[in-house]
């Protein structure tokens, strides 16, 4: 794909996000951040004079995935500024008053003269990519600024553009990256065997994250006031297609549990839909209704942020999305030693998913048949259970250290 090519399908992709904005809360989101991000950027970049670290994630995903490099930059270089940027309004919604870092603002859009205004605006000295976004100008711009640039966490697959005999333009855009860390050997072999030798295999920095997440869990009374001391399970980041399977196993009451639903996006109509089709009790976690939460049975968490600790005690945890576009995160549910399943479609390529099945510790599931035999099976077996978290908790510990690994190479990069 030739540069204009590029120019021309993003014009395109900026066109379409505008025309969607009118009808579209994300999109609006988006262009607003757009409409804003100079503005922002100029306000603290023109005053402040520290040594720039650049870390770029899509979204809130990528975000969390970047996070523990991120703080171990930050112990180990205080007094340099972190920046971080998202394209995703929904990774820039939640994260946009983190902590840990300087400034967190959108990525403005991509192009000539938007890069080289970004990049001498904000002079970054090292630029940190989390696992995708492969922008032609920014990333041009930093290779001819001479600017230590990484992709971390990253993972290839040889059905990716990268590996067509069409995608020049896009190996191209990986040759830009002075070092790529990906997170297993069939990834350095794919980027090997097109020329790319500057790769590392580290890992997945999500195992240190998790981690560190699963040392840091905060009590919760309202769960705790909820669960009374019954066993419990984690419906995590699920879709209407997960519920479909999910609900008729809730409703037949085999499983003497209580329920905690966490949707992949809060919507009221949804929560709404499922509250009807669930002949147990319901309570949300945030609402004014006065229903005694001992009494219920299913608790729907509508309010972010929750979700990671909620797996902490959980006897089962159903992670969605496999049925829609894609699962979501296994990993902050694998920490805590739930037995995990999820669904039989789009799961493969995601890796740790399938080492999960492949150790034991998750099953896939096709029906609410499937998951009823499977989770039944397990509750009549506690020592079966027992096991599956020692496996769950090892299999987490045996990968970690990508983060140490990738900050090892930043030590040597000399800084102008």
């Amino acid at each position: 794909m030739r540069v204009w090519l590029y120019s021309f399908a993003l014009f395109l992709y900026r066109q379409t996000l505008e025309g969607l904005s009118k009808f579209h809360p994300k999109a609006k989101l988006w262009v607003q951040g757009q409409e804003d991000v100079w503005q922002q950027l100029e306000k603290v970049f023109t005053v402040q004079e520290r040594k720039v670290v650049w870390f770029h994630t899509a979204s809130l995903g990528e975000f969390e995935q970047g996070r523990p490099v991120m703080e171990a930059y930050r112990l180990e270089y205080p007094e340099h500024f972190i920046l971080v940027t998202f394209f995703s309004p929904s990774g820039y919604q939640v994260r946009k008053n983190f902590a840990g870092v300087d400034f967190v603002s959108y990525l403005p859009f991509d192009g000539a003269k938007s890069s080289q205004r970004f990049l001498d605006l904000v002079k970054p000295q090292l630029a940190i990519f989390v696992k995708y976004e492969f922008w032609h100008f920014y990333l041009t711009g930093l290779a001819q600024r001479q600017v230590p640039t990484l992709l971390v966490s990253a993972i290839f697959r040889p059905k990716q553009v990268f590996f067509a005999w069409y995608g020049g333009f896009y190996r191209n855009l990986l040759r830009q990256f002075s070092r790529i860390f990906v997170q297993d050997q069939a990834s350095k072999d794919l980027l090997e065997g097109i020329q790319i030798q500057s790769v590392q295999v580290a890992g997945d920095t999500r195992f240190d994250r998790v981690y560190a997440q699963s040392r840091q869990v905060n009590s919760w009374d309202l769960l705790t006031e909820f669960l009374q001391g019954e066993a419990f399970a984690v419906l995590g980041s699920v879709w209407q297609a997960d519920m479909d399977r999910i609900i008729p196993l809730i409703n037949k009451q085999t499983l003497p549990i209580k329920w905690v639903i966490v949707p992949h996006e809060i919507k009221e109509e949804e929560l709404a839909k499922w509250e009807k089709e669930i002949l147990l009790a319901c309570i949300y976690s945030h609402s004014e209704k006065s229903t005694p939460l001992a009494n219920a049975q299913v608790l729907l968490v509508n309010e972010m942020g929750r979700l990671s600790s909620l797996y902490q005690g959980a006897s089962f945890a159903f992670i969605g999305g496999a049925f829609g576009a894609g699962l979501h995160n296994t990993l902050e549910a694998a920490v805590f030693g739930p037995a995990i399943a999820f669904g039989n479609l789009n799961y493969l390529k995601f890796r740790e998913a399938c080492a999960l099945i492949e150790e034991g510790i998750a099953r896939v599931i096709s029906s609410s048949a499937d998951l009823e035999k499977c989770w039944v099976d397990l509750w009549n077996n506690p020592l079966r259970r027992e096991k599956i978290k020692t496996k769950s908790q090892a299999y987490i510990a045996n990968n970690m250290g990508a983060t140490e690994a990738i900050m090892h190479h930043v030590r040597t990069i000399q800084y102008a």
